[in-house]
Order: C-alpha cells, then structure tokens, then sequence
C-alpha cells in the first residue's frame, strides 16, 4: 500500500506554530468509546482554547477504505487511531515520525509499556504514541443467574470445566428458545488462537502456521463442543450477535466481552452489580487473553503538526487518559496507576471489575494478528473456508487446522 503525499514540513520547526489558531481532525471507529475520546478532546481544548477539533467516528467497516482514499489523495485527518495494520501506513509514507517531537517536549516513552510502543515502532523510528490497551474478561447477569435459580456462579478461580457445568446449569433452566447460557468468542482470532496458547500451543512459529499441531486440534474441538452441546448460539446463526446487548437484555447469562466494551454495561439500565466480573477460565491450570493496543498517530500531510502533536500529547498523558477512561473509553495503557483506577471508578456499577481487569492485564499475549499484521487480511477467509465449515461439521477440526495453517503460511510468505 501507497500513498500520494504532501509534506508540509519535515520537523516540528517547520510546521504551524503551536499558539496559532486551528482546527484538527481526529478520526476513530468505536461508537462506543466516542463519548470518551470526546471528553479527553473536550479537557485538551480548554487547554489551548485557540485549538479545536473535530472529531470523526467512521464505522471501523469503513474507517479504513476512507482513511485509504483522503490519505491517497493528500488529505486526511490530522490525527486518527491506529493498530495492526500501522506497518502499511508507515510503509506507505503516510505517517509522520515522532521522534523529533518526544525530543522536544520531554515525552517519556518509558511511560508506556514497551511492547505497545515497539508496536508502533519502524526503521527505528516512533510513530504513534499508545492510547490503550485489550483483555479480555467474562461477565454475568446475576439477575438472570436469581432469576433462574442458579447459584453456581463464575468466580475469578474459575476453570473450563466450570464454565461448562455453569452453563448446563443455566441450559436446564432456560425456558425460551431465544435464550442462550453463555457466548465465548469463537471467531479464530480472538477465540480459537487464545485457546491454542491456554493450552500451550502457538498458532504462528517461525513465521509458519502450527494450527494443525495437537494444541490447536483441541482448542477447535473444545470450541466446537460448545455449540453442539447448545452452550453458546450456533455460529451459523450467530453473525449478527451482540454479546454486550444480550447480556444486557438476559437472553445470554453470561459472555467474553472486551474490554473496550465494558463500558456498555456499566452505562446499561440495571442495578449496579447486576453485572459481575471475572477472569478468563482456566484450561490445565493456565489462562491468557490475547492483547493489542491502540494509538495515536499524525498524519504527515497535517498542514498544522505542532498542533496536532500538542493533541496527541495531551490524549495520551496521564490527565487525558483519565478523561477517557471517565467518558467510558477502553482500558489505558499508562503506566500511571492513576489511569487504571479512573477507568474502575468509572465502570464502578460492574462488580469485580478492578480484580478481574487487574489480573487480566498480566497475563496476555500479543494477538495473532498485532504479532503478525500479515494475518490480519486473510482473517475472513479463514472464517469463511475453515471456521464456518467446521462449526457446520462438513469439515473436521484437522482438515480445518490445515486450511488454517495454509492461509497463514501464504499471508506470512
């Protein structure tokens, strides 16, 4: 990927001066982080009351073939979000290098876990600086579990077996057909490849796929086990399940949510405490969820660059992830302890939240597709040619473990 591109300046000496009047954009995707982002920008313009920003939410289906054609064109936001695929906008020559501004102004990058600044690192060169950071967690509705008489909840040290006994529980006891006990992602990026590295197993080593490998026929059959005994929603009949809004509703009793998502539940109309947190289940003693970070990047055709480095500076310290997370944004990744408890404190209706997150955070691995960005492309073809069929059972988990493995040796080549 390429981009045609203007270069206003090639330092921060040779862009708009910081003090004059201007307007930024800023492009994101999540809907439901925008209500966050919006706060932090509303704290950085009272800051610098001769900057405003208009901000942009793009739906993420269509945040990138927009973002593609305004940068293609010259154009484009002043400042925009950022994830695994930042190797081709770095690669396309569309990101300005912040290396020169950090120097300036003192940023400290050790202020960030360094796995998601080298993210977002190239050529030894910093491109972005991170906004936050992903786990996932497990939520129950404890009405739906009083309502139902179920008194065998999830609890922080919780284990697979668990989970399937608490969801049979809950089965026994549901009586519309529109009820579901649980949802546990089964997409392979987010589901399927966690489940592999609970077990021990690796989906990508030395740059090969090792789906097919015994780790990776387990986690799929162990997937698949939860459709067929009517645990989870069938996949074929799943495409447009939303794990929070259920949840919400009670048709689902419990869920793995994002934590990007968890805002969603703690600004929902119930009760505080109807929605209980909990860690991951454990599998032979050992659990993971996989992570990725956002961030913030600047546009190198941005006719206002100091400006918009004063932005990114601002969204990304410690007062404006604390705006974030206050307005019901994503988990910050400052190391600052401060962050993380502005976003607890603003999720406080969720029980267990702080424990759960905590815990959560030390025990992650990078995605598969954050570790590897070249997988990233071809995850709906693996979806759609060997998670669909195997879920369908028209094709067994080996067979689908080699279509696996052949996708990404391809993407990877």
């Amino acid at each position: 990927m390429s981009f045609a591109v203007a270069i206003a300046g090639c330092s921060p000496a040779g862009s708009s001066g910081g003090d004059e009047a201007a307007t930024l954009s800023l492009m994101i995707w999540d809907p439901a982080q925008k209500a966050g982002v919006q706060k932090a920008v509303d704290g950085f313009q009272a800051k610098y009351p001769n900057l405003k920003v208009d901000l942009q939410q793009v739906p993420q289906d269509q945040y990138y073939t927009k973002l593609d054609a305004s940068l293609s064109a010259g154009q484009g936001p002043d400042v925009m979000w950022q994830s695994s695929l930042v190797s081709q906008y770095i690669d396309g020559g569309a990101l300005e290098p912040l290396d020169e501004y950090i120097r300036q102004t003192g940023l400290k990058l050790s202020d960030y876990p360094a796995k998601f600044v080298d993210l977002y690192k190239s050529g030894g060169k910093q491109y972005g600086i991170p906004k936050d950071e992903d786990t996932w967690v497990f939520v129950y509705n404890s009405a739906v579990f009083a309502k139902l008489g179920v008194t065998d909840v999830p609890a922080n040290d919780w284990t697979w077996d668990d989970m399937v006994r608490i969801a049979k529980a809950v089965k026994a006891k549901q009586t519309s057909p529109a009820d579901v006990p649980m949802y546990y992602d089964r997409t392979f990026n987010n589901g399927v490849a966690s489940l592999v590295h609970q077990l021990g197993g690796k989906v990508v080593d030395n740059k090969t796929g090792v789906v097919s490998e015994p780790a990776g026929i387990r986690a799929l059959t162990m997937m698949k086990g939860l459709q067929d005994e009517g645990l989870i929603p069938r996949v074929a009949d799943s495409a447009d399940f939303n794990p929070a809004s259920s949840l919400i509703s009670g048709t689902v009793a419990m869920a793995e949510i994002p934590s990007w998502n968890l805002s969603l539940l703690s600004k929902a109309a119930a009760p505080a405490g109807t929605f209980h947190v909990v860690r991951l289940p454990s599998v032979d003693g050992k659990w993971l969820t996989d992570t990725n970070g956002l961030s913030y990047v600047m546009n190198v055709n941005s006719a206002h660059k100091n400006a918009a480095w004063k932005l990114i500076e601002y969204l990304t310290s410690t007062k404006g992830a604390e705006l974030h997370a206050e307005g019901g944004a994503a988990i910050p990744v400052n190391n600052d302890e401060a962050t993380l408890q502005a976003y607890v404190s603003a999720n406080s209706k969720l029980a267990g939240l702080s424990e759960a997150v905590a815990t959560a955070r030390q025990q992650t691995y990078l995605r598969t597709s954050t570790q590897y960005p070249a997988t990233r492309a071809p995850l709906p073809q693996i979806e759609s040619t060997a998670m669909g069929p195997f879920y369908a059972g028209t094709r067994s988990a080996a067979d689908a473990a080699k279509g696996i493995d052949e996708i990404l040796d391809k993407a990877l080549r």
